[in-house]
């Protein structure tokens, strides 16, 4: 998910490197994460993956990696082209994930969300252009923890929770939304809400930064392993599990 500014007069600007240092952060942590799905589901790892507080951790991850994709949305050439790249990535692994697995088929996980917010960003970022980005960043961070439990039919916060209609989860369409019908299963899934508000989020966050110019410390590299990482993190993404899953295989014969 990298991305290169630009500026008006078609000059390259260098890279943000603690960008990239963040976001191979993010890919670091996602193989350890994915290295324990692979481990649970293959192998009966005995690992409580799924509940509280691990099961926190996976979210965590998509949610980094997110912000900092809206963030690169504002920096990017061509948010089109960065876009059906993510799709055209997500498709393959669908694919390849239906038809070697099946039962752990990924239908809409983070590379499909992320390609389908890179080609809605030019539509919404006259309006995002237009909100102040403290009030507006919070706000969506708000929104993004008021929408959070809407897969499982519910939208507030604490106890303070409404139950949506059911008519809302029917089907795929409405999974790719955020309502699940009750037979819907991914083993990623990062619906359009509440993901969208992150997005949202990291696009405001990227305009600040434009906003603070060619200052010396935003373009100091302080972990260049984690920079390369960062820079490389999409490819990073496409082969690990492939890897990982070969790995598995191996120790549990």
């Amino acid at each position: 998910m990298t991305a290169c500014l630009q500026t008006k007069q078609s000059v390259p600007t260098p890279r943000y490197p603690f960008l990239d240092e963040l976001r191979g952060a993010a890919i670091l942590m996602m193989v350890a994460y994915h290295l324990l799905y692979d481990g649970v589901v293959f192998a009966g790892w005995e690992i409580p993956l799924f509940s509280p507080p691990l099961s926190f951790w996976q979210d965590s991850i998509g949610a980094l990696f997110i912000l900092l994709s809206g963030c690169a949305s504002r920096f990017s050439r061509s948010n089109l082209r960065r876009g059906l790249r993510c799709l055209a990535a997500a498709c393959l692994i669908t694919a390849v994930t239906f038809f070697w697995i099946s039962n752990v088929a990924d239908w809409f996980g983070v590379l499909h969300f992320l390609g389908c917010a890179m080609l809605l960003h030019p539509l919404v970022q006259p309006l995002l252009d237009r909100i102040p980005v403290l009030w507006g960043t919070l706000g969506f961070v708000l929104l993004f923890f008021v929408f959070y439990p809407a897969s499982r039919g519910r939208l507030g916060l604490g106890f303070f929770q409404v139950h949506l209609p059911s008519f809302l989860y029917r089907n795929f369409a409405t999974a790719i939304l955020g309502f699940p019908p009750y037979n819907f299963a991914s083993s990623d899934y990062y619906p359009l809400l509440p993901w969208l508000f992150l997005f949202f989020a990291g696009s405001l966050l990227g305009r600040a930064l434009l906003r603070m110019g060619r200052r010396p410390a935003l373009f100091r590299s302080r972990c260049r392993p984690l920079a390369w990482l960062g820079r490389h993190s999409f490819w990073i993404y496409l082969i690990h599990q492939p890897i990982l899953y070969g790995l598995i295989v191996l120790l549990a014969r």
